[in-house]
């Protein structure tokens, strides 16, 4: 009989193999992978073994030709290195953990209701099963940005970079900076603690609203900073940056609304709809890690802004005194 022949690799290291066969066979359910362990159509180091058994990096899987044709749709093969991911956006940093991007405007990271066809989760997975490293693990991105909010986005590389950010994430060793257009005069660097509830209903087309009250709702923590001033159809614009402590769906975008700034252009939390390149302008412009990261992640990441972001604030601002570097 011939067999297809798997290796494991680092982040395969420990887990049972029926987890691992659930991908390299994805056509079938788990009681024929058992039965196909059993009856030796599937093999561990050339040896028949146990659905349960624990795999290590280096273990060769075989699997009977037959049944492999039949999954043929699976695709695993080895990696060859990082090369370029132009649809994602540019290149920020890559390692063996972690691959950050700017991401473009106008593309989804994940699915959704009303997402595109193409989203940076679905871009990802083909250009990963290109040069796969995993036979159980499948990296993606580790946030969500809005498909309309471009810079830094993290995606994982193996199973420890997927770790450390969310272990990261969850002990507020990353701190994350945006920029973006506002409407009004922000007088001053204010502190935003809101609780942000989700509308069943979607009241006046909002996504989402904010509430005060600590029995419902979210809690979302930011600091939205002044940077310049400037006006935008004889109204008055700012220029902000906002500071995020939690990482809440429309966080910056509710509470600026909430707050009396709406991000101009934001029709959906009462902003002015406006006739430019974007419907609105938000950027995440910068990644801080707390020192002496695990997996060599430089201190700061910077994403520059777009052209046609700078052309906004050209066109609207004035007495900037920042300026940010374009991609």
């Amino acid at each position: 009989m011939d067999f297809m022949k798997f290796y494991a690799g680092r982040d395969d290291d420990g887990r049972r193999l029926d987890r691992i066969l659930r991908r390299i066979l994805s056509c079938e359910n788990l009681p024929q992978i058992y039965k196909a362990v059993r009856s030796g159509l599937i093999r561990l180091n050339d040896s028949r073994t146990r659905p349960e058994t624990r795999v290590q990096e280096g273990d060769c899987i075989s699997v009977a030709l037959f049944l492999q044709k039949k999954n043929s749709s699976s695709k695993i093969s080895v990696h060859t290195g990082i090369d370029s991911y132009p649809e994602l956006g540019n290149i920020l940093f890559h390692n063996e953990y972690v691959l950050i991007v700017n991401k473009p405007y106008d593309i989804s990271v994940q699915g959704g209701n009303n997402s595109l066809s193409s989203t940076v989760y679905e871009i990802w997975k083909k250009e990963y099963n290109k040069h796969d490293r995993s036979l159980s693990f499948i990296p993606g991105p580790l946030h969500r940005l809005d498909r309309k909010t471009t810079g830094i986005l993290v995606f994982s590389q193996n199973l420890a970079g997927a770790q450390w950010f969310s272990e990261a994430i969850a002990q507020h060793k990353i701190g994350k900076k945006y920029v973006a257009l506002i409407e009004g005069h922000l007088e001053a660097s204010e502190d935003w603690s809101d609780s942000i509830l989700r509308n069943q209903e979607i009241p006046q087309g909002l996504f989402h609203t904010v509430t005060v009250s600590d029995r419902e709702g979210k809690l979302a923590i930011t600091n939205a900073r002044p940077i310049a001033y400037g006006r935008y159809e004889e109204k008055p614009v700012t220029f902000a940056e906002f500071s995020i402590r939690t990482g809440r769906t429309h966080q910056i975008r509710s509470q600026s609304a909430y707050h009396g700034h709406p991000l101009l252009g934001d029709t959906a939390y009462g902003g002015r709809k406006i006739q430019e390149a974007r419907d609105f302008f938000l950027h995440a412009i910068e990644l801080n890690i707390q020192k002496d990261n695990p997996i060599l992640v430089p201190e700061m990441i910077m994403a520059p802004i777009s052209t046609d972001f700078e052309k906004m604030l050209n066109k609207t601002l004035i007495n900037r005194t920042e300026k940010f570097i374009l991609q």
